[in-house]
């Protein structure tokens, strides 16, 4: 082998430098690259909750914290951000109800609750509303929280009120009803996350033999009110009748009683002294009685 055939020991190390240095690079990009994908930056928008875990390669994610949002993470190795939105909500639930007598009444009852109470409402204590959320993620259900926790107990509150009820009791208590089932829904859920705000029963409508039998009741009513009331009015007749027909009778009593003969001789010669006023006429009038009565009188008339 000649001389120019074998690389000196300089070479030797000089090329195995340069595949070091490369490798070195190569294994800094590769180790730069998978610790970036690996990390993420994760926001919470305003309005939501964040619930914070880790995603490990090998095992399962644990819980690491929370946001309320507008929050971000920053970039953090490998954790997912699981948002809820807290924002006041309406839920409407219609319902079918049976009352105490048996009819069913449909309703629909309205609940404005959200998921995560408020800081005020846990007395400013961060921690507390921190563990509320962690319960709201892994116990009552997380996004799907209302339906999986609140729907059946809501229900069955304003279930529980309704069937005490009259039908038409009903209508005029849906205040009362709210009111109760509110303070209910406070009270069940005073250590859990979800904060009750109000609760509106509304959209009654009752069944048609209901309707029918109510119409029925006051058509009867109005017309017992107007057979009363012409009662009423005959019993008014017959008394002012009898009124009249008495005064009558205590007015001739009077003239039968009163009236002596001087007073009629008297009434009779003012009415002679009438007629004598009278033009073309001719009456004949004959003399009193001893007793008094009138006279009688004639009218001769033109031609008679």
């Amino acid at each position: 082998m000649s001389r120019q055939q074998i690389p000196s020991a300089a070479e030797v190390f000089g090329r195995m430098g340069s595949f070091s240095g490369l490798g070195l690079i190569l294994l800094f990009l590769v180790v730069a690259f998978m610790s970036r994908a690996g990390c993420s930056n994760h926001h919470t928008p305003p309005g939501f909750a964040g619930y914070i875990r880790s995603q490990p390669l090998v095992g399962a994610g644990e819980f690491v914290g929370t946001l309320v949002g507008p929050a971000s993470t920053g970039w953090v190795w490998r954790q997912k951000v699981v948002n809820i939105d807290i924002r006041p909500r309406t839920y409407s639930e219609e319902m079918k109800i049976p009352t105490s007598n048996q009819a069913y009444v449909t309703l629909r009852a309205h609940v404005r609750v959200q998921a995560l109470k408020t800081l005020d409402a846990v007395g400013g204590d961060n921690n507390k509303r921190q563990a509320m959320l962690q319960a709201l993620i892994e116990q009552d259900g997380g996004a799907n929280w209302f339906a999986a926790n609140v729907r059946d107990r809501f229900r069955s509150s304003v279930r529980d009120k309704v069937q005490k009820l009259e039908p038409f009791e009903v209508k005029n208590q849906i205040v009362k009803i709210g009111d109760e089932v509110l303070a209910e829904m406070k009270a069940a859920y005073s250590d859990r996350a979800a904060q009750f705000l109000s609760v509106d029963i509304g959209d009654i409508q009752y069944p048609e033999g209901v309707v029918q039998s109510v119409i029925r009741k006051l058509v009867t009513y109005q017309e017992n009110e107007r057979a009363a009331i012409q009662a009423d009015i005959a019993r008014e007749q017959i008394k002012i009748g009898s009124a009249e027909a008495e005064g009558v009778a205590k007015a001739q009593e009077v003239i039968r009683t009163t009236l002596d003969p001087m007073f009629l001789q008297f009434e009779a010669l003012r009415a002679i002294e009438t007629l004598s006023t009278s033009d073309n006429t001719t009456f004949l009038i004959s003399p009193m009685s001893e007793k008094g009565t009138s006279p009688v009188i004639m009218n001769l008339g033109n031609g008679n």
